[in-house]
């Protein structure tokens, strides 16, 4: 369309508008493989960054009355404010969370101007949304609930939504900041993470229910990942290629 795409620095690929408005609107996808992430300008100034298996469709330039964006996995939202023409109020930004197996987990979050983490992987109990400063509304079906800084929605496969109150902040951004963060989570929560990241399969063999809390970089290789979860006591792993096998 009339949009400029500029790669910033080797890591941040920017849109530019070249006219005002643009004679159609044109709407581009990018997509992060397994292993992957990308950060990504939006024009007028918004920041979004991918994690590993996402994908962000999203108009080349914002016209109209808001800015809709489409999000399946796991992104962070830097939202800059939007005044329209004319001056008078915001531009809200939207981000329709898209549940691909069309369970009860769809729906979409209302911005201003804010920080904000999307987590709505398919194969994770709830799809999440963490708030860092702002103010974001959730809309799912015919309710609504509006979220402060510190709180997390949570909306799980059957419908419900819950607001967390207490939400831990640092753990739901960290991979963003290159590091993996657990606070007492399970096994099968670490390893859905590994498997996106080391773009790996996991198999159980019998019971395993251990919960792990700390910090590991996502720069270190699968094989030291999985040491440093052996230094518990309570598990072992088996490599076979890209396959990872967990045990008691």
């Amino acid at each position: 369309g009339n949009t400029k795409v500029l790669k910033l620095n080797n890591v941040i690929l920017s849109y530019k508008t070249l006219h005002q408005q643009p004679a159609e609107i044109v709407y581009n996808t990018i997509s992060t493989p397994n292993g992957g992430h990308s950060p990504l300008l939006l024009s007028a100034g918004s920041k979004v960054w991918l994690n590993a298996a996402s994908s962000l469709r999203f108009p080349a330039a914002f016209t109209g009355k808001e800015r809709k964006v489409e999000l399946t996995g796991e992104a962070y939202f830097e939202v800059a404010p939007l005044t329209p023409e004319g001056g008078y109020g915001r531009v809200p930004f939207l981000v329709s969370v898209v549940s691909p197996s069309g369970d009860g987990r769809g729906m979409e979050v209302e911005v201003l101007g804010t920080h904000f983490n999307i987590n709505s992987y398919e194969d994770e109990s709830s799809a999440r949304t963490t708030l860092l400063e702002g103010s974001v509304k959730i809309n799912h079906g015919n309710t609504s609930d509006l979220l402060k800084p510190g709180q997390q929605a949570r909306l799980h496969k059957d419908g419900d939504l819950k607001i967390i109150d207490d939400a831990d902040v640092d753990e739901a951004v960290a991979w963003k900041e290159g590091k993996f963060q657990f606070d007492r989570a399970d096994i099968h929560d670490v390893m859905r993470q590994i498997a996106r990241w080391y773009d790996v399969s996991v198999d159980y063999k019998g019971i395993v229910s251990s919960h792990f809390g700390g910090t590991i970089s996502r720069e270190v290789n699968l094989l030291q990942v999985l040491k440093m979860l052996e230094l518990t006591g309570e598990l072992k792993f088996q490599i076979e290629g890209k396959h990872v096998i967990v045990a008691p």
